[in-house]
């Protein structure tokens, strides 16, 4: 069966899978009409704040009227963050007030709030108030998850002979790094692609790593791994991102594969929020593939 373009390839992506029978039952569970609404859908207008870090922000979840902290006034914040070096614990907001403890590297504080105009964090530890921090040495520990399940789609250019997919992006839960002291959020994505030649449902993996991995500079990493596209069991796919939630800054780190995905057009990336930068990193990613990567997935089984 043959068709001449993607405008109509795209309206039977739903019913084209060449796969056993429970995969056939899955995608007819979350197939609907264009007029219906997926369960579990999140529209993606307008950007919520869901996930949004608000360690640099007074949380506006909260009375925004200050508190006070060891006799100063603070806009409050929330937020778990992550100590890159040796710093002192201060009673004040600046380096004239008494040192009163210190933090090592790799030790964790949650914020408690920020004087206006200055540059230093009130923190706690294990639900004791410890003091005012220096705040360029604390970097955020990322919560990745998500409460819902959300869907999108994507088109090749090639109008007449190229891919058609839409895709279910769910969070599975988290998982400790070995050997490390933080743990990654781990998310199951499943495709659905059809093109001119076949059409096929296969999964991909995707993490984000809730502390940064260049401690630094604050870069946490994104990771999108297809194990359908590679040249063994040990070979697959991976593509990688550095994502600063801090700035919302994303930019692309490489492929492992290069026979398999192009460096995408755009490599510098704005995002909103954890799942925003979750999309454009797998939308990114998707249309790096290259034709050999596209043919390997879409074959048809022997």
């Amino acid at each position: 069966m043959a068709f001449k373009n993607l405008a109509v390839l795209t309206l039977l992506v739903p019913v084209l899978w060449s796969v056993p029978a429970f995969a056939q039952e899955d995608a007819a569970k979350n197939t609907v009409g264009d007029d219906e609404e997926r369960p579990g859908a999140v529209s993606p207008e307008p950007v919520t704040t869901e996930n949004a870090i608000e360690y640099d922000k007074p949380d506006a979840m909260l009375d925004p009227e200050t508190i006070t902290v060891m006799d100063h006034e603070i806009v409050p914040m929330v937020g778990l963050f992550e100590v890159t070096k040796d710093v002192n614990v201060r009673a004040g907001p600046g380096t004239d007030f008494k040192r009163l403890s210190g933090l090592k590297a790799g030790e964790r504080v949650r914020a408690i709030g920020k004087p206006k105009g200055a540059s230093f964090i009130a923190v706690s530890q294990d639900g004791e108030t410890l003091g005012f921090v220096y705040s360029p040495v604390l970097v955020p520990v990322v919560d990745g998850t998500l409460s819902e399940q959300f869907f999108g789609s994507y088109m090749s250019e090639d109008k007449k002979d190229g891919v058609a997919c839409d895709y279910r992006f769910r969070f599975e839960g988290k998982v400790e790094v070995q050997g490390e002291s933080f743990e990654t959020s781990d998310y199951e994505i499943r495709f659905r692609c059809a093109s001119p030649s076949g059409a096929r449902i296969f999964y991909a993996h995707m993490f984000l790593t809730e502390a940064p991995v260049k401690t630094k500079k604050g870069l946490h990493l994104i990771g999108l791994d297809v194990r359908s596209i590679g040249d063994g069991m040990d070979e697959f796919l991976s593509t990688r991102f550095h994502y600063h939630p801090k700035s919302g800054e994303m930019s692309f780190e490489g492929h492992s594969l290069p026979r398999f995905a192009v460096p995408p057009e755009v490599q510098e990336f704005q995002t909103a929020t954890i799942r925003d930068a979750l999309t454009q990193a797998l939308d990114a990613s998707i249309a790096s593939w290259t034709d050999a990567a596209w043919e390997q997935l879409l074959q048809k089984p022997e």
